[in-house]
């Protein structure tokens, strides 16, 4: 009994499209420099990373069974390779090794669009943006964790982001029109105004290390004169502290030479009542 595989349905085009954008963009330069577990593994493998590996990150868990995946990777035209076995993947295009022209070159194909709705999905984004031109990922700005409406679209092509930008008329999403400006742009004016308020901080940390110096020269010679006095009374001290000792000295000796004439007094003395008695026993 022969047996016939069942067509490609749109449906399953259509979620074979959305893998092979998502598996694209873990290997893009934009994710793959930045994502340090992905990067470490390709380069322990020759640039290979199982297929398995990948099927367990979160936004790719819903597409099962894994052989959907390997089919999908392998509709790559110039971006991905997947090996013969089917059970590994990596990219065709050796990465960059200049990373701050990876950088430039990412800002160059991006675009801030805003405002969105709070409770917009990243799904939601995804499909939208898509529908414009092909891209490499939206990142949702948050503050607090919670979406503030303002998203950093990459394109994959640069002048995808460039058209955008210069179209008169914007897209909407939902009843709203879009403000969109270029990230190189964005990040142009981010700089400014941070540079301005680190400048107004500079000349105020400015002013405060003067005064601070100010306060030091005024108090340093009341340090020093205050070493100095009390180094003077030391010297004060030490002669009077000779004196006494000096007068102590004198007082013990004269003190010792008044004990030796009252003793030898005391002798005298005795020595003559003991001649009196003496006598007196030999006259009897």
């Amino acid at each position: 009994m022969s047996t016939t595989s069942s067509p490609t349905t749109t449906s399953d085009k259509e979620t074979q499209a959305k893998i092979l954008s998502q598996v694209e963009f873990y290997f893009s330069d934009s994710n793959l420099l930045n994502d340090r577990f992905l990067f470490t593994t390709q380069q322990a493998n020759d640039g290979w990373v199982p297929i398995s590996v990948l099927s367990q990150f979160q936004r790719m868990k819903k597409y099962r069974p894994i052989e959907l995946i390997v089919e999908a990777l392998r509709s790559s035209d110039d971006f991905l390779e997947v090996s013969e076995d089917g059970e590994m993947v990596r990219r065709k295009i050796p990465l960059p090794t200049d990373q701050n022209q990876v950088q430039l070159n990412i800002a160059k194909r991006s675009v801030v669009a805003d405002p969105f709705p709070i409770e917009a999905s990243l799904d939601q984004l995804l499909d939208f943006f898509n529908k414009i031109a092909p891209i490499n990922q939206v990142r949702m700005k948050r503050k607090n964790k919670e979406f503030t409406g303002s998203v950093i679209v990459e394109f994959k092509k640069e002048e995808d982001a460039v058209k955008l930008v210069e179209a008169e008329l914007k897209p909407k999403f939902g009843d709203k029109e879009l403000k969109i400006i270029s990230k190189v742009a964005y990040d142009e004016s981010k700089a400014q105004s941070f540079g301005q308020r680190r400048g107004g901080k500079g000349r105020g940390k400015k002013g405060r290390n003067h005064k601070h110096d100010d306060r030091k020269r005024d108090e340093s010679p009341k340090r020093e004169e205050k070493k100095d006095s009390s180094y003077r009374e030391r010297e004060d001290k030490e002669p009077k502290e000779e004196a006494k000792e000096k007068s102590k000295d004198e007082s013990k000796d004269e003190s010792k030479d008044e004990s030796k004439e009252e003793a030898k007094e005391e002798s005298k003395e005795e020595s003559k009542e003991e001649s009196k008695e003496t006598s007196a026993s030999d006259k009897k």
